[in-house]
């Protein structure tokens, strides 16, 4: 979190001056511009090990909305909060202002303790008000089985299957292995899925720093003999240990003997597998090599969806049909099929497989560099070497899109045991890092005209990646500009993963954004706001920032502006954006409104075309493609007047789906829909098809797509020919 004003509070204010009295910049001015507090606690608090949630309550056929315990908690009191904010607003005001003057008198209320404390207050309050329900539940209507079935798609939180028995294609809610809870009728509910994903592959798709273990043979010189044909998977998670085990006496050093083999994938190239194992007579310089048979397998078993691609079987699951209309798996068991590019397709499980190699052991405070970062940290090595390529990657995205990039490294303390820290902070930085959370000091020279940045966050490795962003921009700008772009782009670089324009957020963000109030446009982005004020705030501006920076109406012009902004150049978001502001508030409410992960505001953006009335004679000719939003034909629509279309053509509602016509599957999905737009409203969506009339209740311009989830357009293909018309009299 950032911003370019120095801290308010008595407290931080003596913090700067003594920053000042000591530090060797005497002729610069010192600012803090990444106060993370809760939307960063928010976020620290993601690591499973460290979360504490109570699972869904059964008793009665009801699953409770999760109420997790230690910091996410908090999370609900603000989910709670968020749903009735302006009553919350009017009291938590009154409260933080008895506490701030409690503080003036002499109390010692520190002001996270003092916000919390006035939120508490407040949420007490408004519980015992009309109208107001916490604890909601979901019914469970009933279980099913599912025996056998197809995975047509996958994507955070939700898994669409084909099933055998009747050729029915249904997306279900699903919970993986680490993740915290799913949306459940807009609210975040902790249905964890118990999951077994297994399969044979061709072992050629064996990867770099994955630990595998075989039998084969080898002499006591490390050079092997005949064919491995089995390959066995193990998980690095659990840290094997390497060994190269001897299972019978070679008579002689050069005969060959049966071992078994856990070694860490160094390298794979034709049919040599390179393994790292530890140091011997038989791997001198760690390293032993076998031949793997041409057919030789790789046996997998997980219990996560990490290495789950559309086209894999599924053999059974168990479905619990909720009240809210929606369906979740509980449990689950796949086949993963030989056919696949890649095994793993996660960035952020490439990246602890790259690294496994490294201890994943409590370390002491040392520095660590990249190619554009300092790291002082006492993150284990692994966890550290992690870091340092996330950040990389994501200097290399944020440089891509700004085209510009800092002259130095960017410094980073990360701390994991404030206890080996005693002494190195201020007391301001060092209560922001307990909290857990992050801040990055902004340094800006008067003499040399230039600005350094240094960030001091908690061991959670988004919460330095959002203020690795600031201090890229303080470095190569000068500033990060007004609050609301500053942590727009700080969340949106934090999430940014190579080769990904989809959303992938966290479900309790979602179900925020997608169950409160459409916030205004101009409250977003109005002056004098604060950093570190609520992770809503930051929820706003993020979807702002992300639907600005990827809607192609629009992303060219954002781009300027917020370099303009952090240049410190004449321009505002009213003077780029002004006589664009109905289209905008449009387009925002339209993704706020359907967003989820999966969405890609590239492929939803709103088609701003003329249209035209049309004689009994004339005709229009539209093509429809499904992996996009509502697009527009060139119709004017009249009223009362009716229009007859015919649809060509086939599609596809996913990579591994069948083809359907305008008509779509016996659920619906593939159907060609139509809506009618006027003066920035969207009247109601009714069905079309390939062939038929519709008679139009109002006048407008006609829009058409393919009715698909909203977040699952992406894998779509194929297009569609559609004619219209005027009906003959």
């Amino acid at each position: 979190m950032q911003t370019d004003q120095p801290l308010q509070d008595t407290a931080n204010l003596n913090v700067v001056r003594e920053f000042l009295a000591t530090s060797s910049h005497r002729k610069s001015s010192v600012s803090f511009v990444g106060v993370q507090s809760s939307a960063s606690a928010y976020r620290a608090s993601r690591t499973p090990e460290k979360t504490a949630t109570t699972p869904p309550k059964m008793d009665g056929h009801e699953l409770e909305v999760s109420k997790p315990k230690g910091p996410l908690a908090r999370v609900s009191l603000f989910a709670f909060a968020s749903t009735h904010l302006a009553r919350v607003a009017r009291i938590g005001r009154s409260a933080l202002a008895l506490l701030r003057t409690a503080s003036l008198v002499g109390c010692s209320i520190r002001p996270r303790i003092a916000a919390l404390v006035a939120l508490a207050v407040s949420i007490a309050i408004l519980g015992t008000m009309p109208g107001t329900v916490m604890g909601q539940r979901a019914r469970i209507v009933k279980s099913y089985e599912i025996e056998g079935g197809t995975v047509i798609a996958i994507k955070p939180g939700e898994i669409t299957i084909k099933q055998d028995s009747d050729n029915k294609t249904v997306t279900h809610k699903i919970q993986d292995k680490g993740e915290r809870a799913v949306s459940i009728g807009g609210r975040p509910v902790n249905i964890p899925a118990k999951i077994k994903a297994a399969g044979a592959i061709p072992a050629s798709l064996a990867e770099r720093g994955m630990i595998v273990k075989f039998t084969g043979r080898s002499n006591l010189y490390g050079k092997s003999n005949g064919e491995v044909k089995t390959i066995e998977a193990l998980n690095v998670e659990s840290t094997p240990e390497l060994m190269v085990d001897f299972q019978e006496r070679p008579e002689t050093n050069s005969e060959p003997a049966k071992c078994v083999v856990v070694g860490r994938v160094v390298n794979f190239t034709g049919t040599k597998l390179q393994l790292e194992v530890p140091k011997a007579k038989w791997a001198k310089k760690e390293r032993i090599v076998f031949k793997i048979a041409e057919d030789g397998v790789l046996l997998i078993s997980d219990d996560n969806l990490k290495r789950v691609v559309p086209g894999d079987k599924v053999t059974r699951a168990n479905v619990l049909e909720l009240s809210t209309g929606d369906t979740a798996i509980k449990s689950i068991e796949f086949e993963l099929v030989a056919e696949r590019s890649k095994l793993t397709t996660s960035f952020n499980e490439q990246l602890e497989q790259k690294f496994s190699n490294l201890s994943d052991k409590p370390a002491k405070p040392r520095e660590l560099r990249s190619d554009h970062f300092i790291l002082f940290t006492d993150l284990s090595d692994r966890s550290a070497n992690v870091l340092l390529a996330k950040l990389e990657t994501m200097y290399d995205l944020v440089s891509g899109y700004y085209s510009a990039r800092p002259v130095n490294p960017i410094e980073c303390y990360v701390v994991r045991d404030m206890s080996q820290w005693q002494g190195k902070f201020e007391p301001a930085i060092a209560a922001k890092i307990l909290e857990p959370a992050g801040v990055t000091r902004s340094l800006v020279s008067r003499r040399q005209g230039k600005a350094k940045a240094i960030v001091y966050s908690c061991a959670k490795h988004s919460v330095v990646q959002h203020e690795a962003v600031h201090a890229f921009c303080i470095q190569t700008f000068g500033s990060t500009g007004p609050v609301w772009y500053s942590e727009g782009m700080a969340e949106m670089g934090q999430y940014w993963k190579p080769g990904e324009l989809a959303v992938n957020i966290d479900s309790i963000v979602i179900s925020y954004l997608t169950r409160a109030k459409p916030k205004k446009l101009a409250d977003i982005v109005a002056a004098g706001q604060i950093t570190g004020d609520s992770w809503q705030a930051y929820a706003w501006r993020w979807a702002l920032c992300h639907m600005l920076a990827n809607n192609p109406n629009y992303s060219k012009r954002f781009k300027k502006l917020g370099l303009n902004l952090m240049a410190d150049r004449p321009d505002s978001f009213e003077a780029t954006f002004g006589k664009l502001a109905d289209k905008i508030s449009f387009e925002y409410d339209q993704f706020v409104e359907n967003f989820g992960n999966g969405y890609r505001v590239d492929l939803c953006a709103w088609e701003w075309k003329s249209s035209s009335n049309i004689s009994s004679d004339q005709r229009v000719k539209q093509k429809v493609r499904p992996n996009r939003g509502w697009q527009a034909t060139k119709l004017k629509t009249r009223e009362g007047v009716t229009y007859q279309y015919v649809a060509e053509g086939n599609w596809k509602t996913a990579a591994k789906g069948d083809e359907t016509t305008a008509d779509g599957d016996s659920n619906g999905r593939g159907r060609l829909m139509g809506v009618i737009f006027k003066d920035f409203q969207l009247g109601k969506p009714f069905e079309m098809g390939t062939k038929g009339e519709f008679t139009a209740q109002v006048e407008g311009q006609l829009y058409v797509r393919c009715r698909d989830e909203w977040t699952g357009l992406q894998d779509n293909d194929g297009d569609m020919q559609m004619h219209l018309r005027r009906k003959p009299k």
